[in-house]
C-alpha cells in the first residue's frame, strides 16, 4: 500500500477527489494540501509514493512543486491536472519525467487508473533498485571470490570478446586488459603445512598469497585464485612506471627465490613454484596453465622447494606405471574372499610403493584413488548396502581425487573406508529394503513442493536410477511413480477438505506448477474435479 497527496487550491475539488480515493482502499494515507507551501510541508514530514497537483495556483504553482521534488531527489511519482491553458506547460512537465497529465475536469475513474500505472511504475523502479542494491552488496561482500572465480574461467580457457571482458574487469575491479603483457605462475605448498587440516592449510595458503603479492607488488600487479588442485595460481603483470628497463621475465625470475626463502623464514614451510614466459593475454593463458598443471602432477611430492620455468623444460619422461594396485590377488579379489587381514596388508603394501622411489605424484595419487574407490563401491552395492551408509565422512564431505595432497591423507581414507566396510559386510550386516523404502518416503514427503523424479531420488540415496526404481518395486510391488501420484492425489484431497487454499496453492505444494495439469490428475483419480470434491466434501 500506498500513499497519496493531493494538491488543489480548490478546496471543493480537493475535498471530492479525496473522498473518492479514499473509497477505493487503495492507498494507506491520502494526504491534501491547498497549495504548493502547504505540499512542501507534508512531503517534508510524510513518505510520499504518489503526488497528483494542479498546474496553476497561487504562490507555488504544480510545475515548480514538481521541480522541488526533484532537486530532493525524492522518491515520487507525479501526476499534473492541466486546465487547457496550461497544456504547453505540462508538456515541459512531462519532458521532465512527469508520470503523465490529465486534462481538467478530470474523470476520476480515468485519474484512478493513471495513479494505479504510476504505482505500478514505481514499484517497478523501486524493486530494479533494490535488486541492484543488493547485487552490488554481494559483488561488495564476494568481491574476492569472484575475482578468484573469473581467473580460475581464465585458466580453463573461457573465453571472452574484449568488450565482454572489460565489462568483467571493470565491475570486478581486476586491473587486466586484453593485449598486456602476462605471465603465469603456480605455487604447491608442501611439507609441514600439510600436517594440520584443511582449515589450518587454508590459513596457511591465505598467508603464502599474502607474501607473494608483498614480495611482487614493487614490479608487478597480481591476481590470484586457488584451482581445483589445491594449487595457488597468479596471473602477473607488471606495473606502469616500473624505474627498471630489466625485462620482466628477469625480474620474476629473480624474485620467486626470494619468495621461497620469505615464506620458509616466516612460515618455517616449503612451496615449489612454476613461472611461465610473459605473452599477450589472453594468448596462451590456458596452455600455460595446463602446461605448469601436468609438471606439478608429474613432480612427486617426496621433491620440495623446487622451481621451475616452462620455457626450459626438458621433454617429460612417461610415468612410471604402479605394480602393487593392480597385483594380483587385488584388494577387490581379498575382500570378495572374506580375507580382511590380506586385504589390510595389501593396501599397506600398496601404499608402501607409492611412498618411494619418487611415485607420490598427484597422478599416481588419483590413479590409486579411483581404483580403490570403484572397488569399494562394487562390493557395498554387492552386498545390498547403499554408499552413504557405509562411507558417511566421504559422502557427505563429496570426497574426490584431488581432496588428497599427500601420500598420508590418501592411505588413511583408504584404511578407514576398507574398517567400515569390513564392519558391515565381514560381520554379515545386511541392511533391510524397507529401510530404503523408508528413506524414499520421507525424501518424498520432505520435498513433495520440489523434485521428486526418480533421478532427483537416486541422486538422494545414492544409487542408480534403475537399481533404485527395481529394488523399490521388489520390496513394495508397486511402481515408484505409481506411489508418488498416489501420495500426491490423496494430500491434495486431504488439502482441499482441511485447508482453505486456493486450488492453485494446492497444485504449488504439491509440485504441479501448471494447476490445469494438477486439475487434471486430480480428476483422472477420483473422477471430479479440486473445485467439484471440495464443493462435495464441504456439504457433508
Amino acid at each position: 500500500m500506498m500513499q497519496l497527496l493531493l494538491v488543489d487550491d480548490e478546496p471543493v475539488i480537493l475535498e471530492d477527489l479525496e473522498i473518492f480515493m479514499r473509497n477505493t482502499m487503495c492507498f494507506d494515507h491520502v494526504h491534501t494540501a491547498g497549495s504548493g507551501h502547504e505540499a512542501v510541508q507534508i512531503l517534508e514530514q510524510s513518505p510520499i509514493d504518489i503526488m497528483v497537483t494542479d498546474i496553476r495556483m497561487p504562490g507555488m504553482s504544480g510545475l515548480e512543486l514538481c521541480e522541488y521534488v526533484k532537486q530532493k531527489q525524492l522518491d515520487i511519482e507525479y501526476i499534473l491536472l492541466s486546465g487547457y491553458a496550461e497544456f504547453e506547460y505540462a508538456r515541459q512537465a512531462l519532458q521532465s519525467n512527469t508520470a503523465a497529465y490529465l486534462l481538467k475536469p478530470v474523470k476520476k475513474e480515468e485519474l484512478l487508473q493513471t495513479i494505479r500505472q504510476s504505482a505500478d511504475r514505481l514499484k517497478q523502479k523501486r524493486e530494479a533498485a533494490l535488486a541492484s542494491r543488493k547485487a552490488q552488496e554481494t559483488v561488495r561482500s564476494h568481491l574476492v571470490q569472484l575475482q578468484a572465480s573469473l581467473l580460475l574461467d581464465v585458466l580453463k580457457g573461457k573465453r571472452w570478446t574484449p568488450e565482454k571482458w572489460t565489462e568483467q574487469t571493470e565491475k570486478l575491479n581486476i586491473p587486466f586488459s586484453f593485449g598486456e603483457q602476462v605471465a603465469i605462475m603456480l605455487i604447491r605448498i608442501e611439507n609441514r603445512f600439510l600436517e594440520y587440516d584443511e582449515r589450518s592449510i587454508a590459513l596457511f595458503e591465505f598467508a603464502v598469497v599474502n607474501i607473494a603479492e608483498e614480495v611482487l607488488q614493487e614490479y608487478f600487479e597480481v591476481w590470484t585464485c586457488q584451482d581445483d588442485s589445491h594449487y595457488l595460481a597468479f596471473m602477473i603483470k607488471r606495473r606502469n612506471g616500473v624505474s627498471t628497463d630489466a625485462p620482466s621475465k628477469k625480474i620474476l625470475e629473480q624474485l620467486v627465490p626470494q619468495l621461497q626463502q620469505t615464506i620458509a623464514s616466516c612460515l618455517q614451510g616449503k612451496i615449489s613454484v612454476i613461472i611461465s614466459d610473459f605473452a599477450t593475454f589472453p594468448l596462451s593463458v590456458a596452455e600455460w596453465y595446463q602446461q605448469a598443471l601436468a609438471l606439478f602432477r608429474r613432480m612427486p611430492e617426496s621433491e620440495q622447494e623446487l622451481f621451475h620455468r616452462l620455457w626450459d623444460q626438458p621433454p617429460h619422461m612417461p610415468l612410471r606405471p604402479l605394480q602393487r594396485l593392480y597385483e594380483p590377488p587385488t584388494v577387490l579379489q581379498l575382500i570378495e574372499t572374506g580375507r580382511w587381514q590380506d586385504a589390510e596388508e595389501r593396501l599397506d603394501y600398496i601404499f608402501e610403493e607409492l611412498s618411494g622411489n619418487g611415485m607420490d605424484t598427484a597422478e599416481s595419487l588419483s590413479e590409486v584413488f579411483l581404483s580403490l574407490s570403484n572397488a569399494y563401491a562394487y562390493l557395498i552395492h554387492m552386498n545390498g548396502l547403499q554408499m552413504a551408509d557405509v562411507l558417511e565422512d566421504s559422502y557427505r564431505s563429496g570426497t574426490h581425487a584431488s581432496a588428497f595432497r599427500t601420500v598420508k591423507q590418501l592411505h588413511g581414507w583408504a584404511s578407514q573406508a576398507l574398517e567400515r566396510i569390513k564392519e558391515r559386510i565381514g560381520a554379515g550386516a545386511k541392511v533391510n529394503k524397507s529401510a530404503l523404502v523408508l528413506q524414499i518416503h520421507q525424501y518424498i514427503e520432505r520435498h513433495l513442493s520440489e523434485d521428486v523424479t526418480l533421478q532427483a531420488i537416486s541422486e538422494h540415496v545414492h544409487l542408480h536410477p534403475a537399481y533404485l526404481s527395481a529394488a523399490y518395486k521388489q520390496e513394495t510391488g508397486v511402481n515408484l511413480s505409481e506411489y508418488i501420484y498416489r501420495y500426491r492425489m490423496e494430500k491434495a484431497a486431504y488439502l482441499l477438505r482441511n485447508s482453505k487454499a486456493k486450488i492453485y496453492e494446492i497444485a504449488a505444494q504439491l509440485g504441479y506448477q501448471y494447476t490445469p495439469y494438477f486439475t487434471k490428475l486430480f480428476k483422472n483419480y477420483y473422477e471430479v474435479s479440486p473445485q467439484e470434491y471440495r464443493a462435495f466434501v464441504g456439504r457433508e
